[in-house]
């Protein structure tokens, strides 16, 4: 059987990197599209044929460029995401303006463009826990997540009847750069410690652990794959049991 081609974007952070790895492991080619000139981070990649494309996901025809340039596409993964945190009455309005383009309407470009050029069989957007309750100083983040699901769910009812799925992936406190920078955002805010903060993160769930990128990658690679194919309009939650 021939290789799947995957269209990865936002793959060269740190659950992108590990979405491209497990993806890559499964025998899939893939096409990893990211901020500015990163090629250099999907070389390790385990197989062949491989390529990295410089993409904004918040400027429409960027996306455009991309997906027109993918043939033979089976599915496509946004790991795309960035955060912020603030209580609400000092918000950073740029901020909040690059986030809603970033996290919320770049998922809407990468939708427009793949239904206009490749039609994947297969969409999967990685959200968070914080799309699904919301939490003192993630009120920007959280309405980007929110905002994805609701997306997502209607995406996945427009797409249905060509057979194709759409889903979304959920973690919670994932280990990652982006958790680090946040638990030291919050640390100073709250007059305490980083670590305090990632210990604070960690009992988030019952596992009293963070999350994986691995973990993460392994609900992406199963909602990507024709191994849920009967599953759509889904959110798939990666933190463990709850408390």
């Amino acid at each position: 059987m021939s290789a799947r081609r995957v269209l990865v974007f936002g793959g060269t952070g740190s659950i992108g990197l590990a979405i491209c790895r497990r993806l890559a492991a499964d025998g899939d080619e893939l096409v990893v599209a990211d901020l500015g000139d990163r090629g250099h981070l999907i070389s390790d990649l385990p197989g062949e044929g491989h390529t990295f494309a410089s993409c904004d996901v918040g400027d429409l025809e960027s996306v455009r460029a991309v997906a027109a340039a993918c043939t033979d596409i089976t599915a496509v993964v946004s790991a795309v995401g960035i955060n912020y945190t603030g209580p609400v009455a000092e918000t950073d309005w740029s901020m909040y303006e690059r986030m809603q383009r970033v996290n919320l309407q770049g998922a809407f470009h990468i939708a427009a463009a793949c239904e206009e050029s490749c039609s994947p069989d297969a969409y999967v957007f990685l959200a968070s826990v914080a799309g699904l309750t919301g939490e003192a100083g993630g009120a920007v983040y959280c309405s980007t997540k929110f905002g994805l699901i609701g997306f997502v769910q209607s995406f996945a009812a427009e797409i249905a009847a060509r057979g194709a799925r759409a889903n979304t992936v959920c973690p919670g406190n994932v280990d990652s750069p982006l958790l680090r920078d946040l638990a030291a955002a919050v640390a100073e805010r709250e007059g305490t410690s980083a670590e305090a903060m990632l210990d604070r993160f960690a009992g988030d769930s019952a596992f009293r652990r963070l999350i994986t990128v691995d973990e993460v990658a392994e609900a992406v690679a199963f909602l990507a794959s024709r191994r849920s194919s009967g599953i759509s309009g889904q959110s798939l939650v990666v933190d463990g049991a709850p408390n």
